[in-house]
């Protein structure tokens, strides 16, 4: 018998009540990932739902609600002096810009509207969960804390989660980052670094000085090699040029132009071969009369979890019980922060939906509460209850 399923049929009573109130509050969850969504929080900008949840977290029962210097908040259901500690961590932050409209609408069976899987139903889950526990009176064996983290997303380079563990020290056992989608297991971390290439000339006029090197066309010349880069389908490596931006005008030959580049790779030896190449485009390909610089703005390490597990093996186990098909798979995420500092992470999703990092975002919200289900039994097996 499984360690998932030995333990629900020794709590059954407890897990019908629990999955019996889950099932009635579609409605509540979907108001309270609405109310997040609509909070704008970009990447270093997460102020307002670090304000929110201060002050939500004390009304579902959690103790001793912290915020940490980068704005993380975190809180405990019994305290943080209690050591071997099992924290649930979602992210608070965006891709999108403070200004984008962050209206969120219900069509349906579909809620719409930007970060509203990625990571607002995530957050709302852990809430509805720690709510659930003290309304309840669930005691638990083991020590659960939850922290709503900055800088997970764009260039934040895992600050948040670097600050929350920090701030735990050796009281934390386990990490589960919820986020992404149900019912995927992300166990492995990928190795990631980001670099900003800076291309800077001569400039000049566009008529008078025709012919002068222009910062914008070489670095421009510099993304097109790169994008002839061949890197393997196993393991998987992957290149991106997110932004590109310089030049001040239209009839002024470009001095300056800056892009940011993301490497990514399940291994470390092939992101270094990858990075090697990258850096000898950034080299070899602008023409005399324009410098390049490649400085690298956030790098993240690679990591894993083993398949057999104990952490992996009951979020496999929890959601074949509830009749889900879980997949493993890689991303990088909080826990690969944890993970490669010997801490068991995993990331898992509560939601099904897509259009992550768009405005064209969406939740299907018949998804949410078999999702609350799979995170509450993957826990409570994992803490025991008193």
């Amino acid at each position: 018998m499984s360690k998932v399923a030995e333990f629900a049929d020794k709590n059954a009573s407890i897990i019908e009540r629990v999955f019996t109130r889950i099932d009635g509050m579609q409605e509540a969850l979907t108001a309270r990932i609405r109310e997040i969504s609509e909070i704008p929080s970009p990447t270093f900008d997460e102020v307002r739902r670090t304000e929110y949840l201060l002050k939500a977290l004390p009304k579902i029962g959690l103790k001793d609600v912290t915020r940490l210097p980068k704005g993380s908040v975190v809180a405990f259901t019994e305290s943080k002096d209690r050591d071997d500690t099992l924290l649930l961590a979602a992210h608070i932050d965006t891709v999108f810009p403070v200004e984008t409209d962050l209206t969120t609408r219900v069509e349906g069976s579909i809620l719409y509207g930007p970060g509203t899987g990625d990571n607002a139903a995530n957050l709302a889950a852990i809430m509805t969960l720690a709510g659930i526990l003290r309304d309840e009176g669930i005691g638990l064996k083991r020590n659960l804390a939850l922290c709503g983290n900055v800088c997970e997303e764009g260039i934040g380079n895992l600050a948040g989660i670097a600050e929350v563990m920090e701030f735990m020290g050796e009281k934390l056992g386990t990490v589960i980052a919820v986020d992404g989608r149900m019912a995927h297991i992300l166990n492995r971390g990928l190795a990631v670094r980001r670099y900003a290439v800076t291309a800077h000339g001569p400039g000049g006029h566009s008529w008078m000085d025709f012919g002068a090197p222009s910062a914008v066309h070489e670095l421009s010349r510099v993304v097109a090699e790169v994008s002839r880069i061949e890197v393997p389908a196993e393991p998987k490596t992957t290149f991106n040029i997110g932004t590109i931006h310089g030049g001040k005008t239209i009839n002024a030959i470009a001095q300056d132009c800056t892009a940011e580049v993301d490497l990514r790779s399940l291994e470390r030896d092939q992101l270094e071969s990858l990075e090697r190449e990258f850096l000898r485009i950034v080299r070899e390909v602008p023409v005399a009369g324009v410098t390049t610089e490649a400085k690298i703005i956030g790098e993240r390490p690679a990591a894993s979890e083993p398949p057999d597990g104990p952490l992996v093996k009951t979020a496999w186990e929890a959601a074949t019980r509830l009749g889900l098909k879980p997949e493993l798979g890689a991303a990088s995420t909080d826990a690969t922060l944890p993970a490669s500092r010997g801490i068991p992470g995993i990331a898992m999703g509560t939601y099904d939906g897509d259009g992550v990092h768009t405005v064209e975002e969406y939740v299907e919200l018949e998804s949410l509460t078999t999702g609350l289900k799979w995170l509450t039994l993957t826990v409570l097996t994992l803490t025991g209850i008193r």
